[in-house]
Formats: structure tokens, C-alpha cells, sequence
């Protein structure tokens, strides 16, 4: 005889209060601290020079008197800026994206494939930033007195956050089947 796997939403309390319990909660946390740390991402300063007090934010760079763009600049801070900026800013949009997802997966108005996409984009987009900037500046001035800044390291960091948010959403979206049953333990 084969057990049945699938226990009916009808034996549960709230359907609701099912898929807000347990992974989905940590997924909305962790994914409300990755957009934390890409705003942090976008507002430190991702290159520093070290003779002086010049930071080079991802939407300008300030010194003593003002800020300015990166239109009237040297090549290399002309070409790699304004990419990495606008490929942060679309992985804080996928961000902000994954955890409209996963609040209507608690509301039961989509599934994981969505939080899966938004979040698999997102981290590519903040990967692909991240790499570029290294090996498009970084690399390129490596005999200036250059240094990364905190916003590129808080970008790696963001980018782990948010990889671990999606894996953690997806895995609590998969737990539900289509049909609004709940998958049974495997123990």
C-alpha cells in the first residue's frame, strides 16, 4: 500500500501562517538586510586614494570644495563607474523584486520560479559589478596608490546575503506544491 505524502491545507490552522513560519521568515529577513547593505552598497565610497581625501562614490566622487560626475574625468573612472553604478542599482531593483515575490508567496498569489529568476539576476548583476570593477579599475590603476573602499567589500558581502536569501525563499516556496498542498517531511 503507498502512504499518501501530501497532508491537505484543510488539517493546518492558517495557510497563511504556514508559509510565513519558518524559512520564509528567515528568507524575509535576510532579504530585507541584503537591501540594507546595497543601499550601504551605493552610498560608500568604492575606490579610495590614498594621497587624498577624494572618494570616489559609485554616482560621483566628492572632494574638499564639491561633488562631481564622471562625465569630465580619465578614461578608466569615465567607462567603469557609471556601468557598476547602473548594474548595483538593477540588483537592488531585483532585490527589492524577489521580496515582492515572496510576500505574495505568503498571500499564495505566486510560486518559487519567480523569487528563483529575480534572485538568481540580481546576484549575476551584482556579481558581474563587482568582478568588473576589480579588473576594469582596480587592476588597471594597480600601480596607482589605489585602494578598493568599503562599498566594494560591502558588496561582496551583500552579494552572499542575497544569494543565501534566495536559496532560503526557493527552498520555502518548493515546500508547497502547486495545488496548495504541503509536502510531507522526508523523515
Amino acid at each position: 500500500m503507498q502512504q499518501d505524502s501530501e497532508t491537505p491545507l484543510a488539517h493546518h490552522p492558517s495557510e497563511v501562517v504556514l508559509r510565513f513560519a519558518g524559512r520564509t521568515s528567515a528568507a524575509l529577513l535576510l532579504l530585507l538586510l541584503t537591501i540594507y547593505l546595497m543601499i550601504g552598497v551605493l552610498s560608500l565610497p568604492w575606490l579610495d586614494y590614498s594621497e587624498s581625501s577624494t572618494k570616489y562614490h559609485l554616482g560621483g566622487f566628492c572632494n574638499y570644495t564639491r561633488c562631481h560626475d564622471y562625465g569630465d574625468i580619465a578614461a578608466p573612472l569615465r567607462n567603469v563607474f557609471p556601468l557598476t553604478h547602473g548594474l548595483v542599482l538593477t540588483a537592488l531593483a531585483l532585490s527589492m523584486l524577489e521580496l515582492v515575490f515572496l510576500v505574495l508567496f505568503v498571500f499564495g498569489k505566486t510560486g518559487g520560479n519567480a523569487i528563483l529568476l529575480t534572485g538568481i539576476l540580481g546576484s549575476i548583476a551584482l556579481l558581474v559589478a563587482t568582478v568588473y570593477f576589480y579588473f576594469g579599475l582596480l587592476v588597471e590603476m594597480s600601480h596607482e596608490p589605489w585602494s578598493a573602499g568599503t562599498g566594494w567589500f560591502m558588496a561582496i558581502v551583500a552579494l552572499a546575503s542575497f544569494l543565501v536569501a534566495t536559496i532560503i525563499a526557493f527552498s520555502s516556496a518548493r515546500h508547497f506544491t502547486p495545488s496548495g498542498r504541503v509536502r510531507a517531511s522526508a523523515s
